[in-house]
């Protein structure tokens, strides 16, 4: 089962376009006839996510893993993995499971450097501001 790519006009749109990749290609008949039959639902459940869905078959089991593609291809950052069963018949709830996996991780991320500037500046200004009010602020 092979999955379209996202056309170069509707990667410059900044909404988000969450998309399921199949690595490396097709699966095997057992697990592909489990996917189309949950693909629409998958697929109504990432499109609006900042992050992708993995599909990789591996000795018996398929990996379901939801990443952001940047970080698929370097190997790093935040991931949600669950192994399903070749013959497993629970993608939907997997993908339900793995997707709030990944925004509770999410969640818990610390905050950015750029996130910390930024409360810095702001609690600094409003201070600043809180001094200027005030009757003890610079007299001219």
């Amino acid at each position: 089962m092979q999955v379209q790519n996202i056309s170069t006009s509707q990667v410059s749109t900044p909404n988000f376009q969450g998309k399921i990749n199949i690595i490396p290609g097709d699966l095997s008949y057992e697990p592909a006839k489990y996917v189309r039959k949950a693909y629409s639902a998958m697929e109504a459940k990432i499109k609006d996510k900042p992050f992708d869905l993995f599909l990789k078959q591996k000795n018996g089991t398929v990996s379901v893993r939801a990443q952001k593609e940047k970080d698929f291809i370097r190997n790093k950052g935040i991931k949600a993995e669950v192994d399903v069963s070749n013959n497993a018949d629970i993608y939907e709830s997997v993908t339900n499971s793995v997707i709030e996996m990944y925004e509770n991780k999410l969640k818990s991320q610390p905050k950015t450097f750029q996130a910390k500037i930024n409360h810095f500046f702001k609690r600094t200004c409003d201070k600043f501001l809180q001094i200027m009010e005030s009757n003890e602020g610079i007299n001219t």
